[in-house]
């Protein structure tokens, strides 16, 4: 089968690998939340449904392509960034609320190193979602940089899986994981590892980097209680 096919594919299977993930990730979470009596605000409520709707669409949207039917997809495109400036926004003030709980989300970590991983994924969320904007009319270059957004808004469903199956540490071996995917994707298609896909694995690596380099500095602290009060 022709490569092209199987980009077709590997597109929508990244986007339903993605939704899948999520439901491992929060249905637990969510289960235990209100068998406790505990409630959700109307902001991370707000941040949940944008994010599944937000990867359903992109899901919808790649088979769409599959389908052939580009012109369908060009136009959802609207709709996507109508839902991207959602998540967005909900997750700002969502953050803001776990770092006024001193929230650390049953983590070794401190409050101020926690929050760095949301305060990172929203600002790589923005820098990913303008590039692939910018890069619409680039297909090779928009598709990898629509992926990346959902790979990086990953990061609590798989955590909270990792918390789940006893192994915290998966939630940052699902991130490479599927990063990973991308290069093998491109090694087959392309062969050759795209551009995105090279920079997508040092900025995560970064991103991690600087989690536990940066994350436990007073300094950091510091900065946290400036930006977050």
């Amino acid at each position: 089968m022709g490569s092209s096919q199987t980009g077709r594919r590997f597109y929508v299977g990244m986007g339903l690998a993605l939704i899948l993930l999520s439901i491992l990730g929060f249905t637990p979470f969510m289960y235990a939340r209100f068998a406790s009596g505990g409630t959700m605000s109307m902001a991370l409520v707000a941040h949940g449904i944008s994010f599944f709707a937000w990867l359903a669409l992109f899901t919808y949207q790649a088979s769409l392509v599959r389908a052939k039917n580009l012109k369908k997809h060009m136009k959802l495109g609207q709709a996507s960034v109508g839902l991207a400036l959602i998540v967005l926004a909900s997750g700002v003030v969502v953050t803001g609320e776990v770092f006024a709980r001193g929230d650390a989300s049953a983590t070794p970590f401190s409050p101020e190193q926690f929050i760095m991983l949301p305060l990172m994924d929203i600002t790589i969320f923005v820098v990913y979602y303008t590039l692939a904007i910018m890069n619409r009319k680039v297909p090779e270059t928009h598709k990898r940089l629509m992926l990346l957004v959902g790979i990086m808004m990953m990061d609590p469903a798989t955590g909270r899986l990792g918390f789940t199956l006893g192994f915290p540490p998966i939630g940052m071996l699902f991130h490479f994981g599927l990063i990973a995917a991308m290069c093998i994707y491109d090694r087959r298609t392309l062969g050759q590892v795209h551009k995105v896909s090279w920079v997508a694995l040092a900025v995560l690596t970064a991103r991690y980097a600087a989690f536990f380099i940066i994350g436990p500095t007073e300094a950091w602290a510091a900065f946290t209680h400036w930006l977050l009060g």
